[in-house]
């Protein structure tokens, strides 16, 4: 029964994110590179959009607007460090900053950006 109850309070909390996509720009290696994020119900996908090829993938938890994320595969060197990301909806933007995140490799690519949701 608690397993049931944990289970639902984590996919309560992602619920405002879970199944959407959002579009931004990543600024990586001295670039930029315009991705879509796309949340299921506990993965996030980034996907390069010039190349429909997935950069990596996460997964995620929301808390009191705080975005938690882990490395699950992908080209970055995060290993399972845990980037924690305040986050704020307006509308159909988002916005992210970085609250603090072992990785810096996701904290340099992702660590101020602005997203806009797709319908």
């Amino acid at each position: 029964m608690m397993t049931l109850l944990v289970a639902f309070i984590a996919y309560s909390s992602n619920a405002q994110l879970s199944n959407t996509k959002w579009k931004g720009t990543l600024n990586i290696q001295g670039g930029s590179m315009d991705v879509d994020f796309n949340f299921s119900s506990d993965t996030l996908d980034i996907i390069n959009t010039s190349e429909n090829q997935s950069l990596e993938t996460m997964k995620y938890t929301v808390a009191d607007s705080v975005l938690s994320l882990q490395k699950l595969y992908g080209s970055s060197s995060c290993d399972t460090a845990i980037g924690k990301y305040k986050y704020a909806i307006s509308g159909n933007e988002m916005t992210v900053s970085l609250i603090s995140d072992g990785c810096s490799q996701r904290s340099d690519a992702i660590g101020t950006m602005k997203l806009k949701k797709e319908e």
